[in-house]
């Protein structure tokens, strides 16, 4: 389950977030992720609650977690977004491009990044 070890990386960044903020507590952590990560919220959310339970400083934290939407880049053209239609019986993830209709793409991988962090501030 490699969401606990994605949960556990989130925690340490943002305990480092937390610290160079002064923060006394940490409310909420938004995160996105492309499709292809292969991220499974629940398990995502489940993690994080394990990891958070006896840290004071993330007491009744929330994660969110979003989830982008595909993207591709056309070779052929330069376009740069959502597919128009994905796959084929031969090939996984041979999307066609929706400005040309050229198979000639790639996926836009966008790993999972800390979009931003809540966080309450000692004065």
């Amino acid at each position: 389950m490699h969401e606990y070890s994605l949960a556990s990386a989130i925690v340490e960044q943002v305990k480092k977030i937390a610290q160079e903020h002064n923060a006394s507590k940490v409310k909420t952590i938004k995160v996105s992720a492309d499709p292809y990560e292969m991220v499974i919220p629940d398990l995502l959310k489940e993690a994080y609650g394990i990891i958070i339970d006896e840290l004071e400083l993330f007491k009744d934290s929330n994660l969110e977690l979003l989830i982008l939407p595909a993207e591709i880049i056309c070779i052929d053209c330069d376009y740069k977004g959502e597919p128009s239609i994905e796959g084929d019986d031969e090939f996984a993830y041979n999307f066609r491009c929706a400005k040309c209709g050229s198979r000639d793409t790639h996926l836009n991988i966008r790993h999972l990044t800390i979009e931003t962090v809540d966080l309450e501030i000692l004065e």
